[in-house]
């Protein structure tokens, strides 16, 4: 092995050209893996393909879509939502719903005119009267049963008073919108609240939440690729942005909004992340390394870096946040191999031995560096008992990488060393700052052992106790930028409606309309509407149940028969 290498060390240098050229094919070659490299901020990248929660993700998008983009309207002071759906805002409206639908791969818009017309359909169907009739029926509390036939008194007293029942009509919208509270009906008036104690239906309040705030949402179709996602969700923010409502702000957030950030980011800081990289090893070099031709390093772990990340795209290996993050750690590997060498080079040159000094490198060190990188392969292969698939395309992606690193390393340097040390030998060298401090170090008395000893034990014992304290972040939110628009948007969401995120929730039965299946569903957002956590449910069995919710009576689950397509 040590003929080899010392042999190695000789051809490198001799045959230069030929090394040139076969690395230069060898780039060409691989340059088809760079333009398989695929980007990966989905769940793919946290979730095993095989894993139960990825299995109903894909089956749950399949049926109700993706991700979803919600549209947010802030009406500014003095007005309300009800001025969405009067004058240019209601025509601006049909227009923005009409042109989100027209994408397409829009899977559905749930906006506020939609919400709207919905609960219109409800009313002149008949469907809401025939719910509050049964559940005035139904309800075993006598009181509560007045209750509920005072409330459908009301109901139908603010009905008949109004006389042109269209979406134009500001008095329809009214009745729409609002529920019985605080409405008194006199003989034949009814008697409206004040216009700020006026309050939402609750089958309404997921799309208006208060009286100054609506909420659309833009659902992309289910399974989408990251293109897909990001080229709707540009899509969405051009007509949104477009969109000019009297009296209200328009924003769009949500989920696909960050991640189309954090796409972006991906394609774009990439570059700008290894560039800086590079930039501060080259300044690193120019100051401490003082050899020749210091900057060589950074030749080797371009050629090196180009290298491996086509071999991670022949091999399908997504870039993401964090395999992304690895490339700083390549370079500053990569750069560590080639100085190794060439440092060497350095000195077995003004030593002035009888054998060669490339040859002298090579056999002393390049099995050392090999066994290192070996290990730590080995150590980076380890991470693929992690669960989480992009941990462990991160592994993968070092261990490509240095082993890459650690070949380019020895052969570039070694093949450019051995040229210019044939055509102008190196005849002496100076000392850098980190030999110095090398030195310093070994010149110090063995009693300084002890206190050396000490601090590194003690480094140790203090990196233990406060790893448990290190934070895994695990909000996409927070992997972004905290100053761009996109977080302040989000965090306008929240102060607004008081959610930022939804959990979908796949209800499978032989018959989803069956009284036992509306029943489970009922309980179970009740139950989910009682935490802290919950701030709306929204599904077909929740938004009768709420139309028959009535302050004062008893809770009771919906009737499917009376509301299904079945029966209709």
């Amino acid at each position: 092995m040590e003929r080899f290498w010392r042999s190695a060390g000789i051809q490198l240098g001799r045959y230069w050209w030929a090394v040139f050229g076969a690395m230069l094919a060898i780039t060409v070659l691989l340059a088809f893996g760079l333009t398989r490299l695929e980007f990966a901020t989905g769940q793919d990248s946290y979730l095993n393909q095989d894993s139960q929660i990825a299995i109903d993700n894909v089956r749950y998008q399949a049926d109700f879509g993706g991700e979803t983009a919600i549209v947010l309207f802030q009406a500014q002071e003095g007005h309300d939502i009800t001025e969405l759906f009067q004058g240019a805002n209601l025509e601006e409206l049909k227009r923005l719903e009409a042109e989100l639908r027209d994408i397409p791969e829009v899977y559905a818009v749930l906006a506020p005119l939609t919400a709207v017309q919905y609960s219109e359909a409800i009313v002149t169907e008949g469907v809401g009267t025939n719910a509050l009739l049964s559940a005035a029926e139904r309800d075993p509390d006598p009181k509560a049963k007045e209750i509920r036939q005072a409330d459908i008194s009301t109901t139908l007293a603010r009905l008949n008073s109004v006389q042109t029942k269209d979406m134009s009509n500001p008095d329809w919208v009214n009745f729409l919108l609002f529920d019985n509270t605080g409405f008194a009906v006199e003989g034949d008036e009814v008697v409206p609240p004040a216009a700020e104690d006026r309050n939402v239906r609750g089958s309404l309040q997921s799309t208006f939440p208060n009286l100054q705030t609506a909420v659309g949402g833009v659902v992309i179709e289910g399974n989408a690729s990251l293109d897909t996602l990001s080229n709707v969700t540009q899509a969405t923010l051009d007509i949104v942005s477009d969109a000019n409502f009297e009296g209200f702000d328009v924003i769009t957030t949500g989920s696909p909004v960050f991640l189309k950030d954090i796409n972006d980011y991906l394609q774009g800081g990439m570059l700008t992340l290894g560039a800086a990289a590079v930039a501060i090893m080259a300044v690193i070099l120019l100051l401490m390394f003082r050899v020749r031709w210091r900057l060589l390093p950074l030749l080797s772990v371009l050629v090196g870096v180009v290298w491996a990340f086509a071999i991670l795209g022949l091999i399908n290996v997504n870039l993401s946040l964090v395999t992304i993050s690895g490339l700083p750690i390549l370079i500053g590997l990569g750069i560590d191999f080639a100085i190794q060498i060439q440092n060497r080079v350095e000195e077995e040159v003004v030593l002035d031995k009888p054998t060669h000094p490339i040859s002298e490198t090579l056999a002393n060190l390049a099995p050392a560096l090999i066994v290192a990188t070996v290990a730590g392969m080995l150590a980076f292969l380890a991470l693929l008992i992690s669960q989480v698939p992009m941990i462990r395309d991160f592994g993968v992606m070092l261990a490509v990488g240095v082993m890459v690193l650690v070949a380019v390393g020895i052969v570039l340097p070694t093949a450019v060393l051995g040229i210019r040390e044939w055509k102008q030998r190196t005849v002496q060298r100076g000392t850098s700052i980190p030999e110095r401090i090398v030195v310093w170090l070994g010149g110090l008395p063995a009693k300084s052992a002890v206190p050396l000893l000490l601090a590194s034990v003690l480094l140790f014992i203090a990196g233990v106790a406060f790893e448990g304290s290190i934070r895994i972040e695990s909000d996409p939110v927070r992997w972004i930028n905290q100053s761009s628009q996109t977080v302040k948007d989000v965090d306008t969401l929240e102060e607004a409606t008081g959610f930022s995120s939804n959990l979908g929730v796949l209800v499978s039965a032989n018959n989803v309309l069956a009284q036992p299946v509306a029943d489970v569903v009922f309980d179970f957002t009740e139950d989910a509407e009682a935490t802290d956590d919950v701030v709306a449910s929204s599904s077909v069995e929740n938004t009768i149940a709420k139309i028959i919710n009535v302050p004062g009576a008893t809770p009771l689950a919906p009737r499917p028969r009376i509301w299904s397509p079945r029966r209709r």
